[in-house]
């Protein structure tokens, strides 16, 4: 399992890797400006409605394929869900264009004139990605279960390569832009089909009769929102920060960076386990799954510690390397670097969402996860408009960051630990207790190889400040820390453990 890990990790660090240099080439090209908000609100629907159905329906594949009554009858359940999930998409897609300027007013609310029309335009650009979007992350759930893991982690190489080719193209329009951005998620379709024609599965027809009883519950519905809470979250500070131009598109920089380095980790352990836990408790084989539970969660704070150290330590040196040039500035670099560290403190409710909430699907007990959920969401919301309403608005840089955008972030990285808490609670009721002494012995002993990892940090940027926060130099400090941090899991026989193979 830990080799197909690793197999996973690679494959998706090569296709954000490519993710990031088109930030890279946006942030150059069009800034922290109005036309990168827009673009940013339009399209960000997508992956938080969008990509949000998808992941639910992918869930739901994967569990439903291995239940019993399904053995033999894969193929032909997977041509009805692909039918029957395009047909509902065709109604879905027809509604949206219909209410397209009642959409931009809801997620744009403080736009108008030439700025309005251009975010009606996009809106009608994108919403073909609905279809695009959902048929590809179906067809990636069912390869992942048939352990088809490397096709599905690169499946955003192409999306990725023809959206930076074209913003190389000088003086290409913001619109334009959209139009690629589309064709790049049918690219998702492409890239997967030879793979899934190869399993001999079929897109929406097969001889063979389905008999699969029809789903008369709501399990997608509940899947869905289940999901939803991140982006929702950070889709809800983007609208609240519109009215200082260039915000939006700061949140969303901080959140697109925060995302793609920890799905990484997290998609890819996800994409790895998430079959084998289904399978195993459809069986009955609950000590296994409390197990692989227990090597999770070390194997992800083994991760993510170090990220938010990094993030919290040489955030601004990455942002700075990675987006300033061009129309990005020093001042969005610091304000992006703020808003990238905060959201990093909710780590726990990211990979509460993407990962342990399934653990909660197979047992379908949707009540923690939906409540939650929805609470978290509210919750945001009415925060947003307190802190909206009430906080001082006082400039914390140049570019337009203030305490009120500050204390937005505060809020929603507190409300994402919240429902961390909220789901291990959960996820015990399922597995049974697994909070035990070797599990508490073992992050121990991660917290303690970051301890050393920090004290190296504070003695660079002691004796050396220049170079622990110069353009380039901070490489070294930063390699120095990680060496430390790996010689501390080393000694410690956490490393060891977490290459072993269950």
């Amino acid at each position: 399992m830990s080799s197909a890990y690793i197999m996973v990790v690679a494959g998706i660090l090569l296709a954000k890797g490519l993710g990031f240099y088109r930030d890279m080439v946006f942030a150059k090209t069009f800034g922290t400006g109005v036309e990168a908000d827009i673009y940013f609100q339009i399209f960000g629907l997508v992956n938080l409605i969008f990509t949000g159905i998808g992941v639910a329906l992918s869930t739901l594949v994967i569990k439903n394929i291995n239940k019993s009554e399904n053995l033999g009858k894969e193929r032909a359940y997977v041509a009805d869900f692909l039918r029957k999930t395009v047909l509902s998409l065709v109604v879905v897609c027809s509604l949206m264009a219909l209410f397209a300027p009642t959409i931009v007013n809801i997620v744009l609310p403080e736009i108008s004139g030439a700025n309005l029309n251009l975010a009606v335009k996009l809106t009608y650009v994108m919403i073909p990605s609905l279809m695009f979007v959902v048929v590809a992350y179906v067809i990636s759930g069912v390869l992942q279960n048939e352990r088809v893991f490397f096709i599905t982690s690169v499946m955003s190489l192409p999306f990725n390569a023809v959206i930076i080719i074209a913003l190389m193209i000088p003086g290409i329009s913001i619109l334009n832009v959209g139009i690629v951005t589309t064709i790049g998620w049918f690219l998702h379709i492409l890239i997967l089909l030879p793979s899934f024609y190869k399993k001999k599965y079929l897109l929406f027809t097969i001889k063979e009769k389905s008999q699969i009883k029809k789903d008369k519950n709501f399990e997608i519905l509940w899947i869905f929102i289940s999901n939803m809470m991140f982006q929702i979250c950070f889709y809800t500070d983007r609208a609240f920060v519109v009215g200082y131009e260039g915000m939006a598109a700061t949140f969303n920089y901080a959140s697109n960076l925060f995302v793609t380095i920890s799905s990484v980790f997290v998609v890819a352990m996800s994409t790895v386990v998430f079959p084998s836990i289904s399978k195993n408790y459809e069986e009955g084989n609950i000590d296994y799954v409390n197990e692989l539970l227990r090597y999770i969660i070390t194997i992800m704070t083994a991760i993510f510690l170090p990220f938010i150290m990094v993030a919290g330590l040489f955030g601004t040196d990455v942002i700075r390397l990675v987006y300033e040039r061009g129309s990005f500035t020093s001042d969005s670099t610091v304000a992006v670097a703020i808003v990238f560290f905060v959201y990093s403190l909710g780590i726990l409710g990211y990979v509460s969402q993407e990962l342990f909430n399934k653990i909660m699907y197979l047992a379908g007990k949707y009540k923690h996860t939906v409540i939650g959920t929805v609470m978290i969401i509210i919750l945001n919301l009415i925060f947003n408009i307190a802190v909206k309403t009430y906080a001082l608005d006082t400039p914390i840089t140049g570019s337009g960051f203030t305490t009120v955008s500050l204390w937005i972030t505060i809020t929603t990285s507190l409300l994402l630990i919240g429902y961390a808490v909220v789901i291990a609670f959960g996820i015990k009721k399922v597995v049974g207790p697994y909070f035990k002494k070797d599990l508490v012995v073992d992050l121990s002993k991660i917290f303690i190889s970051g301890c050393f990892a920090i004290l190296t940090y504070f003695v660079f940027n002691i004796f050396l400040p220049d170079f622990t926060h110069g353009k380039l130099t901070f490489v070294i400090p930063l390699f120095a820390c990680a060496i430390i941090y790996l010689l501390g899991l080393y000694i410690t026989g956490i490393l060891k453990k977490l290459m072993k193979k269950i």
